[in-house]
C-alpha cells in the first residue's frame, strides 16, 4: 500500500450525540496513520451537533440536512461525496485507538478480492466481539487483563501484526473500511433495508465477488445503545419490528 495514494474518506452519518461525535472525532484526529477526509453527515440535529464544523475545520466536510433520511441515506451522501480510493463508516459509540486506520486498510490491501475489513470490538452481542472471537474463530487471540483500549491495541498488534481473517458472515458496519473499487462496483446501500443495511450490503459485496475480513490487530471500543441513539430513532424501531414498511 502507497502511503501517498491510501487515503480515506471517513462517513459519519449522526443524528445528536454531540458527546459521542466529538469524541469519535478527537480520536480520528490523534490515532490516525494515514491521510483522510471526514464527512459528517448530519441528520437534521438539534443539538450542539450543529456547531461541529466550527469546532473542526481540519480535512472535514459538514453535511447538514433538514430532515432525517436515515443512516443508509446519510452514507451514501458521504460516498458520492469523497473521492479517496477507501471508504470508512463510522458511528457514534466507537473509539479508535493509534493505527487503526492503516491497520484496516493494510489487510484490506493484503488482496485484491477482499472488499471489506472491520475490527474486533468490544460489544458482547456484536460477532466481531473480541471474546466470541477468541472463542470460535482465533483461540490464539490472548486473554486480556486490562480494560484499557490502547493497550489492546498494543498487545493485538504484538501477536498479529498486519494478520487478518475471512469470514463468512456479515460485518458490523458501525465501524468499517471499505475499497471504493469495490463499492463502484457494488452500487450505494439500499436505502430501504434500516438497520439491516450493513448485512443486505455484504450479502451484495459477496455477489460482485468479494470476500469479507476481520483485522485481528485493530480493535475498538463500541458503546452500543450510543450508536442506536445517534442513527436510529425509537419510533422508527418499533416500526420496523412491526415488519411495516418504513424508510429509516
Amino acid at each position: 500500500m502507497d502511503a501517498c495514494t491510501a487515503a480515506a474518506d471517513i462517513i459519519i452519518p449522526v443524528h445528536n450525540g454531540f458527546a459521542s461525535t466529538r469524541n469519535l472525532l478527537e480520536g480520528i484526529y490523534r490515532y490516525s496513520d494515514l491521510p483522510f477526509h471526514i464527512y459528517v453527515i448530519d441528520n437534521a440535529s438539534d443539538d450542539a451537533t450543529v456547531d461541529l464544523g466550527k469546532i473542526y475545520t481540519r480535512a472535514l466536510t459538514v453535511v447538514r440536512n433538514r430532515d432525517n433520511p436515515g443512516w443508509p441515506a446519510a452514507v451514501n451522501q458521504g460516498i458520492q461525496l469523497g473521492r479517496n480510493p477507501y471508504l470508512v463508516f463510522l458511528t457514534g459509540g466507537v473509539e479508535v485507538s493509534a493505527g487503526w486506520l492503516g491497520n484496516l486498510l493494510a489487510f484490506l490491501d493484503t488482496h485484491p478480492r477482499i472488499g471489506a475489513v472491520g475490527p474486533l470490538n468490544s460489544d458482547p452481542g456484536d460477532r466481531q466481539c473480541v471474546d466470541r472471537v477468541r472463542r470460535e474463530l482465533v483461540p490464539q487471540i490472548p486473554l486480556f487483563f486490562t480494560e484499557d483500549l490502547h493497550e489492546r491495541n498494543r498487545i493485538l498488534g504484538y501477536h498479529f501484526r498486519r494478520t487478518g481473517i475471512l469470514i463468512d458472515g456479515a460485518l458490523a458496519f458501525f465501524c468499517v473500511a471499505l475499497k471504493r473499487r469495490a463499492v463502484d462496483d457494488t452500487g450505494l446501500l439500499d436505502e430501504t433495508c434500516g438497520e439491516e443495511s450493513g448485512e443486505d450490503y455484504c450479502r451484495r459485496l459477496r455477489k460482485a465477488g468479494y470476500v469479507l475480513g476481520l483485522s485481528l490487530e485493530t480493535y475498538v471500543l463500541h458503546r452500543f445503545e450510543e450508536t442506536r441513539r445517534t442513527v436510529f430513532d425509537r419510533a422508527r424501531r418499533r416500526a420496523q419490528r412491526r415488519r411495516r414498511p418504513v424508510r429509516i
